[in-house]
């Protein structure tokens, strides 16, 4: 298999989570081969798939952190955000340590994403407005600030 041959990868995990259903990696780089691989032409990686695979790592695994970001960024990228918020933040449970860069990676992935996906109605600001919210909230908990503590710093 050549490296960055994620459609491959994909075909070859899909085939190890049948002789290795228990096995939390296998299902976890099923998942990202899937992820990497549903950009390219002719992938043929299902965004449910995707999704169902990333949950069984969890499940398999609850206590890796890298697991929830991932499949964060994942749900991010296909537009499932209450889902990724979700992700990010259990993944901010299991890992205390990681937390700040956790939620201030959401914030920024989900406000770039949410740009990008509905670019025209961003240049209103009452249209952006609930999204910048969000993210806002975010990285005030990355710096572990409340709203009135960073109005006075502003």
């Amino acid at each position: 298999m050549e490296e960055g041959d994620f459609k491959k990868a994909y075909s070859s995990f899909k085939k190890l989570v049948v002789e290795f259903p228990d096995n939390a990696e296998c299902w976890f780089y099923k998942a990202e081969c899937g992820n990497y691989a549903s950009g390219m032409f002719g992938a043929k990686a299902d965004v449910d798939e995707i999704i169902d695979a990333y949950k069984k790592a969890m499940e398999l695994d609850p206590e890796r952190a890298d697991y929830y970001q991932a499949y964060g960024l994942f749900c991010i990228s296909v537009q499932k955000y209450d889902e990724a918020e979700k992700a990010y933040c259990e993944a901010a449970e299991i890992d205390e340590s990681l937390s700040s860069s956790l939620y201030s990676e959401f914030a920024i992935e989900y406000f770039n994403n949410v740009m990008a996906q509905y670019g025209e109605i961003m240049e209103d600001p009452k249209a952006r407005a609930p999204y910048a919210k969000k993210a806002l909230q975010y990285m005030l908990k990355a710096l572990d600030l409340d709203a009135e503590e960073a109005k006075s710093l502003l």
